[in-house]
């Protein structure tokens, strides 16, 4: 008798989602989202792993200490070297705030070209909206595995169009004059440049949660299709984007107030790589309440639209 595949075929397979997620107002969604990334610690601290191994040069100081033979120690300090180097200490709350918004562009820009954003978005966010979506009765990491990798190919398709669309707004935005001899100011095109960046990231976003939610296939459509939702429901969408954008700023406040304290009882350098962490922890927790909020507003309004 040939061996069952079962739970593999279970693990590949297309769940709905739950229905208590549906709802219509910005606020239960952002909360339903809330919890269920609080109840994903575990996936959590697998996103924050593959950050400090690919961004912060964890992997290379392990590899670096397994070859000279040094302890672990020696290799923790040079991650530390390594996430806080050139970095100021933990220091004002204007400060703090700011580099929140700056290294939460990391994970809300359409397009970096870094390792750990293509991990992030290309792979791993799949299994990570997937599990939000419709947790599997199986092990975290084989979920994950099977249900980023069911994902891989559409979510790269996804980051092909976010490079292009980041490039020619980068590039248009470049094109236009600056000055007092413009047609506009620098700030004001700054403003809009940084505008036009932010709704595509929502609709790229909106793209990857209804991929999951509607098992799409097609990127090009499912991004009209995103487009188009976001902008039909702009008033909740663009409420919940705003709504987002001050829980990253609470985290900065939060993260690096703690990096302050630690600093009168510890080096500048643990206490900021110590706030570094702390600060990606939060943003991970925020992203995926993000595409939980996301979620629950999507999947409510397309039952609205249905029923009338």
């Amino acid at each position: 008798m040939a061996p069952s595949n079962e739970p593999i075929d279970d693990l590949l397979e297309w769940h709905p989602g739950t229905p208590e997620a549906a709802t219509t107002n910005v606020l239960r969604a952002l909360a339903w989202g809330a919890r269920r990334a609080a109840g994903a610690k575990l996936l959590i601290f697998f996103l924050w792993l593959a950050y400090a191994l690919v961004a912060a040069g964890g992997g290379t100081a392990l590899l670096d200490a397994a070859r000279t033979r040094a302890t672990l120690g020696d290799a923790v300090a040079r991650v530390i070297e390594n996430t806080t180097a050139g970095r100021p200490p933990a220091g004002s709350p204007a400060r703090a705030a700011y580099r929140a918004l700056l290294l939460d562009s990391l994970t809300r820009q359409p397009w970096v070209p870094t390792g750990y954003f293509v991990l992030f978005y290309g792979l791993l966010a799949g299994g990570a909206i997937a599990h939000l979506h419709a947790p599997r009765p199986a092990p975290l990491l084989a979920q994950l595995g099977a249900t980023s990798g069911t994902y891989a190919g559409r979510f790269a398709r996804l980051l092909a169009v976010a490079w292009a669309t980041t490039t020619l707004l980068l590039a248009a935005g470049s094109l236009l004059p600056l000055g007092e001899g413009g047609t506009a100011s620098a700030a004001t095109q700054v403003a809009l440049l940084v505008a036009s960046l932010a709704v595509v990231a929502a609709i790229i976003d909106y793209a990857r949660v209804r991929t999951v939610a509607r098992d799409s296939r097609s990127m090009v459509l499912e991004l009209a299709r995103s487009a188009r939702f976001f902008v039909r429901n702009l008033p909740r969408t663009l409420a919940l984007e705003l709504l987002l954008l001050a829980v990253s700023a609470a985290i900065g406040l939060l993260a690096f107030a703690a990096g302050a304290a630690l600093a009168t009882v510890t080096s500048a350098r643990t206490a900021a790589f110590v706030a570094a962490q702390l600060l990606v922890l939060g943003l991970l927790w925020q992203r995926l309440t993000a595409w939980g909020a996301m979620l629950a507003l999507y999947q409510g309004l397309a039952l609205r639209r249905l029923s009338r």
